[in-house]
């Protein structure tokens, strides 16, 4: 079940009316609960009918004139009396909410009506109550009674009456915020939903396209490799071409190999790995995947980094950075990659930055750099601060939630026009002393 069947249904669950419009205000769909509030028979023939139309003649006003403000990109709510399929009047607290897009423009409104006739038969009890209290209050002092104790009486049923009328608007106004909530996590729910969809089209799309350029790569490799066991029959020259052929396509086919891996959905699994090891691996996938732009240089590493995580996983935040950074260049600038240890001690130790022994990733660019209220949100899912298109938000939240699993954390430093280095710090794997 994917993240949109699944929002589907927990919309169905739910005892509030929730009708989803387009912009124009037709339906694009509406849940059980949705139906009854507005007495529709056939779920099935409303989609693509304007909402208005299944509102009451006397009514229609109202909710016009709150699509009106949901397509301005406002939310709206307003009480509203409709009739029920057994005829009586029912009491409706209506909440209309736009959905934005990335560019924050509306393409779509959300319309959720709570059923409050219960709460406004109360109160309007209750307030008939008060008024029969006030009156015989008014009544008492009219007629001159000398009981004071009475009035006493009556002055306090009428405070307590009074309690519970701020309470019900305490409750009320509770219901309110609830709604809000509940329409702010529909409209989150929606976006994650389809940006989900959205990634794992195109992972099946680069899984495709790489699985069909390997297995095309291979034929070339076969027709060369013939060609490669009758040397007698070719030139010096011929002979040194065919070595450059079959080292280009053996090098492209590995590369389609890469492509496909990380295409591919990986279940994370630790074990112990060698930093310096995996970044020696990817270094050449990386440097195709930055472009002829830009120079990317990665500095030898010294002695042994052992740590524990999964390598698939590693080699994504890697990669992630990169891409990171070459962006913040614009595709023209440097990169460099350093291998090394760190070392944070019990003064330096805090929630984000445990203490400990780490071995250490760090990807430095002299892009752009980042402010500090960049920084605040960079490791959000979905926060970016490229244009449309161009980036999806979620490949530094892929470095941070690696790091998580892995035990360790993330340190950026940027300031604007200065370029960046975000180091990856792993918890450092303590081997056993070989005698």
């Amino acid at each position: 079940m994917n993240d949109l069947e699944r929002y589907r249904q927990l919309i169905g669950f739910s005892s509030d009316g929730v009708h989803e419009l387009d912009v124009q205000g037709r339906i694009t769909h509406v849940n059980d609960s949705g139906c009854a509030v507005l007495c529709i028979a056939d779920p099935a023939a409303a989609i693509g009918q304007p909402l208005a139309t299944f509102w009451p003649e006397p009514a229609r006003a109202a909710i016009e004139a709150a699509l009106a403000t949901a397509r301005q990109g406002k939310s709206m709510q307003f009480t509203q009396i409709l009739p029920s399929a057994s005829g009586d009047d029912s009491w409706w607290l209506v909440s209309v909410h736009p959905y934005l897009d990335a560019q924050q423009q509306v393409d779509g409104m959300a319309v959720i009506s709570h059923d409050i006739t219960e709460p406004v038969q109360a109160r309007l009890a209750l307030d008939t109550v008060i008024h029969g209290l006030h009156s015989r209050l008014n009544l008492s002092e009219r007629a001159g009674e000398s009981g004071v104790a009475r009035n006493e009486v009556l002055g306090r049923q009428l405070a307590r009456a009074r309690i519970f009328q701020q309470e019900g608007a305490g409750r009320e106004q509770l219901l309110k915020l609830q709604l809000g909530l509940a329409s702010a996590a529909q409209a989150v729910a929606e976006h994650a939903s389809q940006q989900a969809q959205k990634n794992e089209a195109i992972g099946q799309l680069v899984a495709g396209l790489s699985h069909d350029f390997a297995n095309m790569l291979q034929i070339a490799i076969v027709a060369l490799s013939s060609i490669q066991d009758d040397p007698a029959n070719l030139t010096v020259t011929q002979r040194r071409l065919l070595g450059y052929s079959m080292d280009g396509v053996q090098h492209a086919a590995l590369l389609a190999k890469r492509l496909l891996a990380f295409a591919r959905v990986h279940r994370y699994t630790a074990e112990p790995v060698e930093l310096a090891a995996i970044v020696r691996d990817i270094e050449g996938f990386a440097r195709h995947s930055l472009g002829a732009g830009m120079d990317f240089q990665v500095e030898p590493a010294g002695a042994g980094l052992p740590t524990l995580g999964d390598r698939h996983s590693i080699e994504q935040a890697f990669i992630n950075l990169c891409i990171n950074a070459r962006d913040a260049c614009h595709g023209q600038g440097t990169i460099r990659v350093r291998l090394g240890d760190l070392v944070v001690g019990e003064a330096e130790d805090s929630t984000l930055r445990p203490a400990g022994d780490y071995v250490t990733l760090a990807v430095t660019d002299n892009g752009s750099g980042m402010d500090e209220a960049v920084r605040e949100h960079l490791f959000e899912p979905y926060f970016t601060t490229k244009p449309e298109g161009v980036g999806t938000g979620l490949g530094l939240a892929q470095v941070y939630g690696v790091m998580r699993l892995a035990g360790g954390f993330v340190d950026v430093q940027s300031a604007p026009g200065e370029g960046t280095t975000m180091t990856l710090a792993f918890p450092r794997l303590q081997l056993p002393v070989t005698a």
